[in-house]
Parts: structure tokens; sequence; C-alpha cells
């Protein structure tokens, strides 16, 4: 069965040290990711509303799948039920 997972991820340059803020969204199949936030919500439900409003084809099409069948996704390593996120979504 599939399930979404959306990690808060902070990135590091290995090169040059340089650090971005973004989170990891990936599923059974694909994974994405946006390294352009400032800084990442300590939230999660707040960072899931981050995540609805990215235009990227990938991710939206995860969000999608969650809305429609009613799934639940895990968030920092939290499970949140549908009913618990439908209204963000």
């Amino acid at each position: 069965m599939n399930s979404v997972t959306i990690e808060p991820t902070k990135f590091v340059d290995v090169r040059t040290g340089g650090e971005t803020f973004g989170y990891r969204i990936f599923d059974n199949y694909d994974c994405y990711y946006n390294n352009t936030l400032e800084s990442i919500p300590d939230d999660n439900l707040e960072l899931l509303k981050i995540v609805c409003e990215n235009e990227t084809d990938g991710i939206l099409s995860m969000i999608d799948f969650i809305t429609e069948n009613e799934k639940g996704v895990e968030i920092g390593g939290v499970w949140y039920d549908f009913d618990e996120i439908k209204h963000i979504l």
C-alpha cells in the first residue's frame, strides 16, 4: 500500500558547508524535495500547508493522491490521519 512521507530537512552542501532548509516528500514510487525555505516551521501541519502551496507537478500529484484516496501522511516522524489534515488539503 502506497503512503506519503514528508520530512523537514536541513540540506548541507558537503563541499562548501552552505545550508538550506526545506523538506523531502516521498512515497513508494517517487521522491521530490524543496530546499528554498528560509526556515523550517516547528509545527508539522504548518509544514504541510507550505508543501500544499508548492507548484511542482510531482509534489502536487502526491498531495492529490492523499486527497483523492483520503490517506493519512507521516510528517516529521508523526502520523496524521486524513481527518486531521483534510482541512489543509
